[in-house]
This record gives structure tokens, sequence and C-alpha cells, in this order.
């Protein structure tokens, strides 16, 4: 009569190999969420320039939206940001502002929130860039604030001066720039 072995792993090779895929894994897993992290950084960014050039585009085009860009804004905000290791300080006024929270449903948002006389520049600009969604994918500040607000402003006192911000919706506040420069504390 023969004797039949049933072949299969041990106990001390199976935790063998459970401790090895644990640390790949505490290896692995801060690395990528870093990575995911400078990526949606990055697709801000790139939003952001895009923002900015159908701004340019459109203030360049039109002699009416260029003049209802720079009309008698009065939401100013002084803010102070980090240039070459310094801090600068201005005042930044907002033309307009959009939703850029990725929980609205999938509804089309619009550039808006202006004085009454930016409103040739927002109906320009939103026929311009279409009514989609444009979200923010880093959505969080350093302080644990939510970033769901896009905002289009301007250095005091010169229209042309455009800077692309994002910030909190509920206080409507501007809270890192991203495009011209980007705000190094945007991480």
């Amino acid at each position: 009569m023969a004797k039949s072995f049933k072949k299969g792993f041990t106990l001390v090779e199976l935790i063998v190999v459970i401790a090895i895929i644990g640390v790949l894994a505490a290896i692995l897993v801060p690395s990528m969420l870093g990575y995911v992290k400078r990526s949606k950084r990055t697709a801000d960014i790139s939003s952001a320039k895009s923002i900015h050039d159908s701004v340019m585009q459109i203030l360049a085009d039109g002699e009416e939206p260029a003049e209802s860009f720079g009309a008698h804004n009065t939401t100013k905000h002084n803010v102070t940001v980090k240039s070459e290791g310094q801090n600068e300080t201005y005042t930044l006024v907002v033309v307009c502002s959009k939703d850029g929270a990725n929980n609205n449903g999938g509804n089309r948002s619009t550039w808006s929130g202006g004085n009454n006389e930016a409103k040739a520049f927002q109906d320009a600009l939103n026929d311009f860039m279409g009514h989609d969604k444009t979200p923010i994918k880093f959505q969080k500040s350093k302080s644990g604030k939510k970033l769901n607000r896009w905002f289009i402003c301007y250095r005091d006192p010169d229209p042309i001066d455009v800077e692309i911000w994002v910030g909190d919706g509920t206080t409507n506040t501007p809270m890192y720039r991203l495009w011209p420069y980007t705000d190094p504390d945007f991480n």
C-alpha cells in the first residue's frame, strides 16, 4: 500500500510571506499617496493655466468684456504670498468665481459672483469655456479647510494682472494662488 503525502505550505512559510508583503506595503503605500497628491496638485495647476488662458483670450478679443472685467469690483482681499522667498502683500480684487467641488452631482456651474458691471465678462467667459464643471482635485488646505471654489482675480489697481486662485466657497475667500505663480504652500 502506497502512502500519499499532501503537499502544501508550512505555517512558517506562510508567516514569512505575509511579513514580506507587509514590509513591501509599508514601503509602497506612503510613496503612492505622495504620488497621488502631486498628481492632484499638478492637475489643479493645469486647470488654473487653462482658465487664465481663457480669461486672457476674452480680454484680448472683446472690448465690452475687457471693460467689464475691471469695472467697479468691490470684493477685495489683502493677501500675502511668497515670492522668491520673500513675503509680498497686495490687494487682490475678485472678479468672479465658480464652484470647483466634485460633489455637486454633475450639475453645471457658471462663473458668477461678481458685481453687475462684470456680467459682460462673466457671460463671455461662460460662453467661451462652457458651463461644465472644473473640479478642484486637491481639496484640503494645510489647515484642513475645504478648497471648493475657483477665483478669477487681479492685482489692484491693474486689471490686466490676472491671477487664478482656489479657496473656500463658504466664506468666498481665495486661499492659494495657482496661476501665474503657484503658491508654494499649495501642497
